[in-house]
């Protein structure tokens, strides 16, 4: 469960940014985090916690919910 839950926030996040055409840095400066933070939340390779959660979901303004939904393409 917490790899499926992981790989769901990191796709999410990866088609949220290129939705919106943002580069990781923009995406990391918005989500209030560096850019290696965010890249490893892209690369599935950290346990992220609620606070961090929160902060990708304020910097993409979205509900938090939004992050674990799965893709329709998968």
């Amino acid at each position: 469960m917490y790899r499926d839950l992981q790989q769901r926030l990191a796709a999410a996040v990866r088609r949220l940014r290129q939705q919106r055409d943002w580069t990781q840095e923009e995406a990391a400066h918005r989500s209030g985090m560096t850019v290696r933070v965010y890249q490893r939340v892209e690369g599935e390779e950290v346990n992220l916690t609620l606070t961090t959660i929160a902060r990708i979901a304020e910097g993409f303004e979205v509900d938090p919910v939004e992050l674990f939904k799965v893709a329709k393409n998968r």
